[in-house]
């Protein structure tokens, strides 16, 4: 039986989620290092730290 992880709640039992990996990241051709939630993808470490940045000016500009 497949799980999927949901932020503060239990593993749920599904079929919806993907146990394909292709190996690579979803933004760039390099490799992925693992799996983002919040952007909901593969994504190697550079492409993390990226996002991670992005997310945060987002907050800073919505916070203003």
């Amino acid at each position: 039986m497949q799980t999927m992880a949901t932020a503060g709640l239990k593993p749920c039992a599904t079929t919806e989620e993907s146990i394909e990996n292709t190996g690579g990241c979803e933004l760039c051709e390099a490799s992925a290092d693992g799996y983002d939630a919040a952007y909901g993808g593969a994504l190697c470490r550079e492409c993390v730290d990226a996002f991670g940045a992005l997310q945060s000016d987002l907050r800073e500009v919505r916070d203003v």
